[in-house]
């Protein structure tokens, strides 16, 4: 009867070093997952605030665009005014196209990283 008691004991201790085995592995296991998302996520926040920072400035540099834009409109008006028909209208109006549409890639390309 002690040899099945100790026996039944011997096989209930070795199940259980083998389930104490797994939670340790487990436990080292997910230690490591946690360590890897921590890293992972303070990586993903340091690109987050540079991703804020880049959208600040190019927010600036539209609107300075903006207003440097409305001022080359009414320049262009000032300018229209004071030539004569002899004058290179032409001329003008080919510059103030190229500036449009150099504005306008400039615009594309701003709203294409906001």
């Amino acid at each position: 009867m002690e040899r099945i008691d100790s026996r039944i004991i011997e096989h209930k201790l070795a199940d259980l070093e083998k389930k104490l085995e797994i939670l340790i592995n487990t436990k080292e296991k997910l230690s490591w997952s946690l360590s890897e998302l921590q890293r992972e996520n303070a990586d993903l926040r340091e690109s987050n605030n540079k991703l804020k920072e880049e959208a600040k400035e190019i927010k600036k540099k539209y609107t300075t665009l903006e207003k440097d834009f409305n001022k080359s409109k009414s320049f262009a008006k000032i300018v229209t005014s004071k030539l004569t028909p002899t004058s290179g209208i032409a001329e003008l109006k080919d510059s103030v196209d190229k500036y449009i549409q150099e504005i306008d890639k400039c615009i594309a390309l701003l709203e294409d990283t906001l």
